[in-house]
């Protein structure tokens, strides 16, 4: 993220609000809302615009974390996955219990059934245990 009261790299004359890396490359940039509609990609600005718009998958909070779901893409699926501070650690807690269940010697397509039955899992715990703490 930019630094508080940084510039834009580009204008020099608004308030940076992005952080753009340039992949694998090592380099980023810092720049406004103006600058960065103009110079990047159209899905850069679409994941963009859906990072600032989202909320805790389980219960709609302030996401803190969010990225693609590692449980769907062990599962061979992509999919973004939002949530704040405290759901991140309970689905992380319940997934690494889950997970030391799993045996390695299975065959690849068992593996990934059980990831698949694991990923259901995941949620059908998240959704009690958001309900629970309200």
């Amino acid at each position: 993220m930019p630094t508080p009261g940084q510039l834009c790299e580009i204008c020099h004359e608004r308030r940076a609000t992005n952080h753009v890396c340039y992949g694998g490359t090592g380099k980023s940039s810092d720049l406004c809302d103006e600058c960065f509609q103009a110079s990047a990609p159209p899905e850069l600005r679409e994941s963009a615009a859906a990072v600032r718009e989202a909320h805790c998958q389980y219960c709609g909070g302030q996401p803190c974390a969010g990225g693609t779901d590692f449980l769907a893409l062990t599962a061979g699926v992509q999919q973004m996955k939002y949530m704040c501070m405290p759901c991140t650690q309970e689905y992380l807690r319940y997934a690494q219990q889950e997970m030391q269940g799993l045996c390695a010697e299975l065959p690849q397509e068992e593996q990934l059934a059980a990831i698949r039955r694991l990923q259901d899992s995941a949620d059908a715990h998240m959704k009690k245990w958001v309900s629970e703490r309200k």
